[in-house]
């Protein structure tokens, strides 16, 4: 799939005694078009058959038990064996170390290359959990030469206890309703699952015949069930090329053409979490591996397969349960903005809007609902409310000036007030926005930003993500605040009755809150109300409990857990795939904006002439001398007695010096003193009779 940076070919000889297709011999490799110089690209798909062939398990809602240690209870799941053919003409090789045996990280921002081959890696920067960094191996032929390709494939979990390489999503699995749709990627996702590939591995060969284990796994066309001609070892014509002994190594792992790779339903996280308003009937369900396209491929479209499968442990058919509806973000709609709403799965869905599709776009405020026909019957929703949040245009006064200076702009609104030039970069914030010395008459635009409370919630939302177990130790999750904002509760699941203490804590451990709450047995939500400062490595988590114990995932959590522009939830406390104790973490954000319509405020510049300026005066002012110590004289002449107004300005608009003279009249002289001034140029706006007449001069 997705072609990567190249990064590195190094040429292995060929032996001169031994001619096969392998690694190192090219000899008997055949290319995909018949030529004999070619990259040998492998081809993964997801074989209908691992999952038909009793490959799936259903649970009922409540009550199905912890039937796999440590794993959780099954309620509510849908185990799903995965198998994943390579039968393409070459290898898929995967590598955590180069060829040179280092490894690369990700951390935060930063990429670490050169990493030795051994030992735990800690991120110099302090950032927990690093993403390391895959190698894709792609062996090419020249004649009978044997070679090979490098490629980084992107980011990956870490996990340094395990050791071994891991590859996020690597089956994303989906329980779907068909439709008449052929695609079975387009069908409507009731729910869903994913497993990071612990340990990608030669796990048995397509075989020699209908005896074979694996019988019937590798085909020529796994996306449709119960088709495809199955394809045996001696229909690869690079058969086991890769050896056929990749395994769960640091260095390297990968699946032999001819070879796959078998996850079982009984392994951590092979499940779809099936919610609780599904009814019984008849589903499918849809594999995909390397859905995110880290990998480079022969076909970029049979990486998929779907299953007939017939749900009996759910809610009875028809028995009338409501459809929910869900947002893809805030329900509090800006002007301009929308939100994608999306209706539990069905096979009609009929909005209030008239819209007959299971997700709609809109961007008005108002009640939305939806009435779904499934299994369960036919529907209507409870509504969904959007809200309306954006403020009112602010009101502005520009400022105008007789020649050239600085101008003050005015505004007020509810809100921040944002100044913006006509390049649309924001100049100021505030009531008052004074603009740089200008001498033609200049558009700004100011806008008014009004915050709102919005209530989300954080992933992960329950402790479905994957396997784990009931702990008592103290432990806590880390995460960024992108701004502000209160953490109003959170899910926990116990072992017993009791009281746990939670607290949320600085990068240091210093407690900024904490709180003692009372939990029964079982699921329950718990308050918090912590105020979270903006900062970064701050920390949750429970110190103390008189139960037996929370539950806490320990191989399967995929971090970054984000909410855009709010937080990120980058790690835990023991390392990478744990996740504890505290689920679906209900966010008050105290700073989300709307803003609105920008207006035109002028800053004008007029030539003085015709608008009520006295020329004369205007043509009297002089400065002396002009560069200056910061010592001068300004003369002018009156005509008419009166009072005169002097100020110095900085170029950014400040005022350093000022001073009235009152009632005078004829010619005058005044010296201006500003030798405690820096070095630069300055402005004196000189006031008379309500009109401003601005001059420049330079301290030297």
């Amino acid at each position: 799939m997705k072609k990567l940076l190249l990064v590195l070919s190094l040429l292995i000889f060929a032996s001169d005694y031994y001619s096969q297709c392998t690694t190192t011999d090219a000899t008997t490799c055949v290319c995909e078009d018949g030529s004999l110089n070619c990259l040998l690209f492998p081809d993964i798909t997801a074989s209908w058959k691992g999952i038909a062939n009793g490959g799936w398990t259903e649970y009922p809602q409540s009550g199905a038990g912890t039937n796999y240690n440590g794993q959780g209870p099954d309620d509510g799941r849908l185990r799903v064996t995965g198998s994943t053919p390579n039968i393409g003409h070459g290898s898929f090789t995967v590598r955590g170390q180069d060829a040179n045996g280092n490894r690369a990280f990700i951390c935060g921002s930063d990429t670490i290359f050169n990493v030795s081959a051994t030992g735990n890696f800690t991120c110099p920067n302090g950032v927990p959990n690093p993403k390391q960094m895959l190698i894709q191996r792609i062996y090419k032929k020249d004649g009978n030469v044997m070679s090979y390709v490098d490629q980084w494939t992107g980011s990956m979990t870490y996990h340094p206890v395990h050791g071994h390489n891991h590859v996020d999503d690597w089956a994303v699995m989906t329980l779907r309703i068909p439709t008449s749709d052929p695609n079975p990627l387009s069908w409507p996702i009731v729910g869903q699952g994913a497993k990071i590939g612990f340990c990608l591995m030669d796990y048995g060969q397509c075989g020699t015949g209908t005896g074979s284990t694996y019988y019937g796994h590798c085909r020529d066309e796994n996306t449709v069930y119960n088709q495809g001609n199955t394809m045996l070892n001696a229909d690869f014509p690079n058969w086991n090329l890769g050896g056929g002994n990749y395994n769960c190594s640091v260095v390297e792992q990968g699946i032999s053409s001819g070879w796959t790779d078998v996850y079982g339903k009984h392994l951590d996280g092979m499940w779809i979490n099936v919610p609780p308003n599904t009814c019984n009937g008849d589903y499918y369900i849809v594999m995909e591996v390397d859905k995110n396209n880290y990998f480079t491929e022969e076909r970029e479209d049979n990486n998929f397969t779907a299953v007939p499968v017939t749900l009996t442990m759910q809610q009875p058919a028809n028995s009338g349960a409501i459809p929910t509806i869900s947002a893809n973000g805030s329900n509090n709609l800006c002007s301009g903005s929308s939100v994608i709403l999306t209706a539990t799965a069905g096979t009609t869905f009929l909005w209030n809007t008239g819209e007959t599709t299971q997700s709609i776009t809109v961007s008005q405020a108002g009640n939305y609902t939806c009435t779904v026909t499934n299994y369960c019957g036919s529907a209507t929703s409870n509504p969904f409310h959007v809200n309306s949040v954006t403020p009112n245009s602010p009101v502005a006064i520009g400022d105008t000036v007789c020649t050239e200076g600085i101008l003050n702009l005015t505004a007020s609104g509810s809100g921040t007030l944002n100044w913006y030039d006509a390049q649309n970069n924001l100049v100021g914030s505030g009531t008052n926005f004074s603009t740089p010395l200008l001498n033609v008459t200049t558009p700004y635009f100011v806008e008014n930003m009004d915050t709102y409370n919005d209530t989300i919630f954080a992933e992960p939302h329950t402790n479905g993500i994957g396997g784990g177990g009931y702990a008592t130790t103290a432990q806590y999750n880390i995460f960024n605040a992108h701004q502000a904002f209160s953490v109003k509760s959170a899910l926990v699941y116990s072992q017993s009755a009791g009281n746990i203490s939670i607290s949320l804590q600085n990068e240091t451990g210093t407690t900024l809150q904490s709180t003692t709450v009372t939990v029964p047995a079982g699921e329950s939500r718990v308050n918090l109300n912590f105020n979270v400062p903006a900062d970064s490595n701050l920390r949750i988590g429970v110190t103390t409990m008189t139960t037996t114990g929370l539950y806490r995932n320990n191989n399967s959590a995929t971090y970054p857990y984000e909410l855009p522009g709010v937080m990120t939830i980058i790690g835990a406390s023991a390392g990478a795939s744990y996740y504890y104790y505290l689920y679906d973490l209900e966010i008050l954000t105290q700073n989300g904006t709307c803003t609105s319509p920008r207006i035109q405020v002028d800053a004008v510049v007029n030539p003085c002439a015709g608008i009520g300026e006295n020329i004369v005066f205007n043509n009297s002012i002089s400065l002396s001398p002009n560069p200056n110590n910061g010592n001068f004289d300004v003369s002018f002449e009156l005509k008419n007695t009166g009072d005169v107004q002097l100020e110095v300005l900085n170029l950014i608009g400040q005022n350093v010096n000022q001073m009235t003279i009152k009632g005078i009249s004829g010619k005058i002289k005044q010296n201006v003193d500003c030798k405690n001034l820096s070095k630069g140029v300055y402005l004196l706006n000189i006031t008379y009779e309500g009109k401003r007449y601005t001059r420049r001069f330079i301290k030297d």
